[in-house]
């Protein structure tokens, strides 16, 4: 199987296991520095994201905006996990989700805890990552127990809502080489992660933690999908 048929097999699912168990296995060798451990690597981990998108973005002679932030986001969900509604566009862009599967798979393989702190840093730091002049407001959060997660993005500055809809056009056109696959999102997840573990924990702690994390997804996900993630994660996820 190459590359690309086994990045078909990835999907949220993955992305969402490999950061909990990372969080479980962090907390469980490390405790409340384990925890503070995870909070570091989710925000190298989403600011590393921010900087890939702002370096495409600029390569194609744009300006760092809120705007060209949501033109240059890295994923999509073709097979309907997610339910984003778009609840505002002039004078504010807003929208909100009420059904996520990242919340559904860290509630599925009861990893919800971790998947709280990823709510919390991720978002806010892939915005700070791109442009330390943008930012995004999030009122409310699923893993944290609210009804839904409330986007607010800031001075993105739509004046109508055709200016919004040409920019999802956009989007689309050049979705060809804006986004990742989940496989490359989730080991990019296992990369982050180790690096700080490694930095904040100590590499015998370190190495204790990613191996524990990864024989527990070999275990639900299978022995071909961690080996593909452990190759995967060998790049450098600052290139783009």
């Amino acid at each position: 199987m190459n590359r690309e048929q086994m990045a078909e097999r990835f999907y949220i699912d993955d992305h969402a296991l490999v950061y909990g168990l990372l969080g479980k296995h962090a907390e469980e060798a490390c405790g409340q520095e384990g925890m503070k451990a995870l909070e570091k690597g989710t925000i190298l981990y989403a600011r590393e994201r921010g900087i890939r998108m702002a370096k495409r973005c600029l390569a194609d002679g744009r300006e760092l905006n809120m705007q060209t932030y949501l033109l240059y986001a890295e994923w999509a969900d073709p097979k309907g996990w997610m339910n984003i509604e778009v609840s505002g566009i002039v004078p504010r862009f807003l929208n909100h989700v009420e059904k996520c599967g990242w919340n559904v798979s860290w509630r599925k393989y009861g990893l919800l805890r971790y998947g709280a702190v990823y709510c919390t840093y991720a978002d806010k730091n892939l915005v700070r990552g791109f442009s330390p002049r943008e930012e995004v407001v999030i009122d409310t959060l699923l893993t944290h127990g609210d009804p839904s997660c409330e986007f607010d993005w800031l001075r993105a500055g739509f004046q109508t809502e055709e200016e919004f809809f040409a920019l999802m056009r956009e989007k689309q056109a050049i979705a060809h080489y804006t986004m990742k696959d989940f496989l490359y999102h989730t080991a990019h997840v296992l990369s982050a992660l180790r690096r700080v573990y490694y930095w904040e924990l100590g590499v015998p702690a370190a190495e204790r933690i990613c191996a524990g994390a990864l024989e527990e997804y070999q275990a639900i996900m299978g022995e071909d999908k961690r080996e593909a993630l452990l190759e995967e994660a060998k790049q450098d996820f600052l290139e783009v």
